[in-house]
């Protein structure tokens, strides 16, 4: 399901968008990357405290019965998801690659395959091919559908989209604000561009339910919500637009026993690349029952146990890019937050099951509407689209 409303994001000039590795000496800047989801969620919410720094009558009372509330928090907006941000240029939008493009699942026994492995993917075409960094929603159906996704208009590298610029700066004392001891350091840095046409698409929501006065309030369609954002590092600012449509993300018919589940967002599990649902056997361990809004836990439990599980749903193969290293400010405390390791997004994972009816409830469960991110699932993370593989490439 769809988060309510759609937005494009238009750089007013350059972004610096880092992650969590070191800026040695060596380096260009590591500054260029396409804009991670968190940093896109922690831009909006940013905005919402800069345009409204107290809280507003319309908020309703603090909620302060909590027993584990952080008393450096207020807790605010605390409703607000999002999804994306996505290249989007001249009405087409991108995704990212899948990893397994052009490949197909094999069997792969008396190899060190990490458990519960038991296919590798190979290539269909023998040879080292470049994958583009970026598919549109056209290309990204026909992977979903096993067609021939190769038409060159519809695979786009990063130069279509954005540019990389460098550019060489000074070191500068933060406390007097001058070069002082530091006139002789020297740096490089890396920005990115978005080319001419092109935006940054995403979806959000940010429903709260005023405390002692009831009702609904839609944080984004109130008159004086904010228009800019600041994302990234040095106070990139980017106008905030509406978008008519959604995203529309591509969707695949389910009509095998063999599901694929391929990430459109970074993931971050506590397992490492397997994600925390699945068993070290396998087994899918997620419930079939799914939470609708308003349902208590309690209520949303008892469903759960009553409508069982996946009990022959078995990761069987997965590709799994290198980790996104990322990490970020903590307002609160005046540090830097832990840096964590996420799956990044074109990572897939590939389950066996006994029938196409339980690849499609799998596929329920694991809807684009429902992240399945160990963490930071509210601001994008573990997104993906499902699609059937023939079952004789797994079973066989």
């Amino acid at each position: 399901m769809p988060l309510k409303h759609t937005f494009s994001l238009e750089p007013r000039d350059l972004l610096f968008l880092r992650d969590a590795r070191p800026m040695a000496a060596s380096d260009a800047g590591l500054g260029a990357y396409w804009p991670r989801p968190d940093q896109l969620w922690n831009a909006v919410i940013n905005a919402f405290h800069r345009q409204w720094p107290e809280r507003q009558e319309w908020e309703g009372a603090a909620h302060t019965a909590r027993a584990d509330e952080n008393d450096k928090s207020s807790f605010r907006f605390g409703a607000l998801k999002t999804v994306g941000p996505f290249p989007f240029k001249d009405g087409v939008l991108y995704l990212p690659c899948p990893l397994d493009f052009g490949m197909v699942p094999v069997p792969c026994a008396g190899t060190d395959l990490p458990s519960p492995l038991t296919h590798a993917f190979r290539a269909k075409k023998l040879g080292k091919e470049h994958l583009p960094v970026w598919l549109s929603a056209a290309a990204y159906a026909r992977y979903l559908a096993q067609s021939d996704p190769s038409d060159p208009s519809d695979l786009s590298d990063p130069s279509d989209l954005y540019d990389v610029e460098r550019s060489i700066g000074i070191s500068i004392n933060p406390e007097t604000g001058t070069t002082g001891d530091d006139e002789h350091k020297l740096y490089q840095a890396e920005y990115l561009r978005l080319r001419p046409g092109a935006v940054l698409a995403f979806e959000a929501s940010c429903d709260i339910t005023p405390k002692g006065i009831g009702g609904m309030v839609d944080v984004f369609a109130r008159a004086d919500c904010p228009d800019t954002l600041v994302i990234g590092g040095q106070q990139g600012v980017a106008r905030l637009g509406t978008q008519d449509a959604g995203l529309r993300l591509p969707q695949a018919e389910i009509t095998t026993s063999c599901l694929r589940w391929t990430l459109i967002a970074p993931a971050v599990f506590n397992a490492g690349w397997r994600p925390d649902w699945v068993a070290a056997d396998g087994r899918v361990m997620l419930p079939k029952a799914v939470r609708a809004p308003g349902v208590s836990r309690a209520a949303w439990k008892a469903q759960a146990a009553a409508a069982g599980g996946f009990p022959t749903a078995r990761l069987v193969a997965a590709r799994v890019g290198k980790p996104l290293a990322f990490s970020g400010w903590d307002l609160q405390d005046g540090g830097p937050k832990p840096t964590l390791l996420a799956v990044p997004a074109g990572t897939c994972y590939v389950f066996d099951c006994d029938t196409p009816d339980e690849a499609r409830a799998l596929a329920t469960a694991l809807a684009p509407g429902r992240p399945r991110s160990t963490r930071f699932g509210e601001k994008g993370f573990g997104i993906g689209i499902c699609s059937s593989l023939p079952a004789r490439s797994v079973l066989s």
